[in-house]
């Protein structure tokens, strides 16, 4: 899921997706990375639910936020919504 889909998708404000859904309060490059889980591209899986992806130069040219970032860790929470953490 690219950027340009993300925005039209949902309603983000500050960087933050504010649509209610398993994304509400996730940064907006949240769904990319979860679209990449569900495809079986993350980079390590850490226990069998938190799975951690390596931000590279072209997720960066996607998402600029990520400029700073080296590592996402991504997991679903019991209620179906995605939480994310990020350093």
């Amino acid at each position: 899921m690219r950027r340009e889909e993300i925005l039209r998708s949902f309603e983000v404000a500050s960087g933050i997706i504010r649509s209610p859904g398993k994304f509400e309060g996730e940064p907006v490059w949240a769904p990319y990375f979860w679209e990449m889980l569900l495809d079986g591209i993350a980079d390590e899986e850490d226990d069998g639910e938190v799975v951690t992806f390596h931000v590279t130069d072209a997720d960066r040219a996607e998402f600029p936020e990520l400029a700073e970032i080296a590592v996402i860790r991504m997991w679903e929470r019991q209620d179906g919504f995605v939480c994310s953490e990020s350093s």
